[in-house]
């Protein structure tokens, strides 16, 4: 109980299944926004988040049914309640960028340490803490 109201207090949480809303909520979280390059930042993101950089294709996943994912299971039975909490936190804490416009990435991009500066093509100042 303890770990979970720590993570609960503590964390703003994420799941790999849902890799795509994970990063799309931290992003608006923290209110990252892209600097070097959007279009191109873009298409990164997208292959990451869509193909990864360090997926394990090649162990044979436990059956879920299986007697070995139930002694697994028995031996991690407390990590398995955490488990199972931060799948339901992660639900509940989707209140916390409601306010956030979804792509915030995107909104007021720029590409401040381009040379010479190339994004958005109609011009932009650079925040000085961008620069340094």
């Amino acid at each position: 109980k303890l770990a979970m109201e720590v993570i609960r207090r503590k964390f703003l949480v994420g799941l790999m299944t849902e890799i795509e809303a994970t990063m799309e909520r931290f992003e608006r979280f923290y209110r990252w926004t892209y600097h070097v390059n959007p279009p191109n930042q873009e298409k990164c993101r997208e292959s990451l988040l869509g193909g990864g950089s360090n997926k394990n294709t090649k162990k044979k996943k436990v059956e879920e049914d299986s007697e070995a994912w139930r002694l697994l299971a028995h031996q991690n039975n407390f990590d398995m309640q955490l488990f199972e909490y931060i799948e339901s936190l992660f639900v509940e804490q989707e209140q916390f960028v409601a306010d956030i416009p979804e792509g915030f990435r995107n909104i007021d991009a720029t590409c401040c340490k381009c040379g010479p500066p190339t994004y958005p093509p109609e011009g932009f100042t650079c925040p000085l803490a961008i620069l340094n």
